[in-house]
Formats: structure tokens, C-alpha cells, sequence
């Protein structure tokens, strides 16, 4: 998964707005979360740090989150499989665009 981050947000400010974004979903930070942040692409002039979590389920829950209209406050980007072609989708603010993989490109 890929969460929005400005170009000018360090990597310690990011994992401080996921902190943030992961205690308003699970209502506190569980003692078992652990994460880490990847590499940073962007896509139509819009950065996006990687978020690796081991729990699956996290990332689940945040996109569920970002489904909503104001559920979260920064885009994300799902990457996957369509038809054998690899296909990303942004959420933003509820709406779901998808994109070919190969537009997004690495910093």
C-alpha cells in the first residue's frame, strides 16, 4: 500500500501521520503494530511513501477507511492484478481511480 506524503515530509513525520491515522481506526495504538515505510513513488505530481505492515489486516483496515468520504485525509494507492495485467488504484476521499502501475514512478 502507498499513503500520500508531501515531498517535504521527512520519513519521521510520516510514520508520526500513520501513528496518528492507525490510533483513530483501532481507537488506540495496539502494543503489536509494527510497520515500516518503504520507498517513495509519485504519480500525477502527488508523492506516496510505501507502508509495509506485517498484518495484513492493517492495510485492509485503512483501505476501508479511506473508502469513505472524509475517512482519511491523504490519498492511497493499492497495487494488484487485473485480467494478468498489474493495475493500481488510488483512493481519494472515496473516490477510486484506477491507473496502470507503470505511470507510477519511483523518487
Amino acid at each position: 500500500m502507498l499513503i500520500e506524503s508531501p515531498l517535504s515530509e521527512t520519513e519521521d513525520q510520516f510514520c508520526a501521520y500513520v501513528a496518528a491515522l492507525l490510533e483513530s481506526i483501532y481507537g488506540h495504538l495496539p502494543k503489536w503494530m509494527e510497520f515500516r515505510v518503504g520507498g517513495v513513488l509519485e504519480w500525477k505530481g502527488v508523492c506516496y511513501r510505501e507502508f509495509c505492515c506485517p498484518a495484513g489486516s492493517v492495510a485492509g483496515r485503512i483501505q476501508l477507511h479511506a473508502t469513505t468520504a472524509g475517512g482519511i485525509s491523504r490519498g492511497i494507492i493499492l497495487r494488484g492484478m487485473l485480467h494478468d495485467t498489474p493495475c493500481c488504484w488510488e483512493i481519494r476521499k472515496g473516490v477510486e481511480t484506477q491507473f496502470a502501475c507503470a505511470e507510477l514512478t519511483p523518487l
